[in-house]
């Protein structure tokens, strides 16, 4: 019985913390810069957040080292439901795999808050390449080795075209850095670059535009603005699957009832019709769900891409 009161005094003071949270505004802090994707859709949550809350939701965009600087500053905040994070496959499940000295842990330090919308990959090339297929591409590939380039602008993007060379049973080509995916962007409608494997949003206009042309997508079935382009896996390339997507997280050891009632509000925002259409216009997938459904999530994200990073021989940097 004395240890059950001692339990239940040690329990006292979280509770009383969630229950009065919050008490002042939060912070949002998105690790990449103004303008994408991960930015647009942190921002539209937070916004939504501030009147069901009774406080103001900031967001704050602390880029730098993909998502590195951002990340650690979140993993190293009080855990008081104060800080959360804007987090993307980069720095949540990617980079411990890829980096060697990353100062922070993101199955240690960052834990779930809720998984908000999913963004389909897509493989991109010129209009100019002549090549309408992913056949056809491997096929002018590997007819001509050394003349196609693919653009990365963080370990994410380059990890999508790994994934996509080592099912294809190898693929020639060079890889070029970009310090983000606005210069890749243009790069490839110049048609210095041959290929990138990127998130669909930032791209919508091209494809209409006809400038660049969509071979395929990279999640397990069609993006429904683009239904006429096949999954990498209809295309041949089977077990690929991959999605980018946004979710908020917050410093391990905030408080459970915190992450439930944040989860449970943004829930609700996901279900209005003006959220919903915002988000499906931009090709994000509203998701939702439990904290618990997202660490899941993220334990399999972080499964799928270390499987990438060995199969592609990939050394930690």
């Amino acid at each position: 019985m004395r240890r059950r009161t001692l339990l239940g005094a040690l329990t006292l003071p979280s509770l009383a913390r969630a229950q009065a949270w919050p008490a002042r505004p939060l912070r949002v802090v998105v690790p990449f810069a103004p303008g994408g994707a991960t930015d647009l859709i942190a921002r539209l949550i937070a916004d939504n957040l501030a009147a069901p809350l009774g406080q103001q939701v900031a967001v704050e965009n602390r880029g730098g080292g993909f998502g590195v600087l951002g990340a650690d500053a979140v993993a190293k905040a009080a855990p008081d439901g104060y800080t959360l994070l804007a987090g993307s496959p980069g720095p949540m499940a990617v980079n411990p795999f890829v980096y060697k000295n990353l100062p922070y842990d993101p199955e240690r330090d960052l834990v779930g808050v809720s998984m908000v919308a999913t963004i389909p990959y897509v493989m991109i090339v010129p209009a100019s390449l002549g090549v309408s297929t992913v056949a056809e591409f491997l096929a002018l590939a590997r007819a001509r080795p050394g003349s196609i380039n693919f653009a990365t602008s963080g370990m994410a993007s380059r990890l999508t075209v790994e994934m996509f060379r080592t099912l294809a049973g190898g693929v020639p080509m060079e890889m070029v850095q970009y310090r983000g995916g606005a210069p890749a962007r243009t790069d490839l409608l110049a048609g210095r670059i041959q290929l990138v494997i990127e998130q669909a949003p930032s791209f919508l206009e091209d494809f209409r535009a006809g400038t660049l042309r969509p071979l395929a997508v990279g999640g397990a079935t069609r993006f429904p603005l683009l239904p006429d382009v096949p999954t990498l896996r209809e295309a041949g390339i089977r077990d690929y699957e991959a999605a980018a997507w946004l979710g908020y997280a917050a410093p391990a050891g905030t408080p459970p009832e915190i992450r439930r009632r944040l989860a449970s509000e943004i829930d609700k925002l996901l279900r209005l019709p003006a959220v919903r259409e915002r988000l499906l216009s931009w090709g994000a997938e509203p998701v939702g769900g439990t904290p618990e459904d997202m660490d899941r999530a993220l334990a399999a994200e972080r499964a799928r891409w270390s499987s990438v990073v060995r199969l592609a021989g990939i050394e930690r940097e």
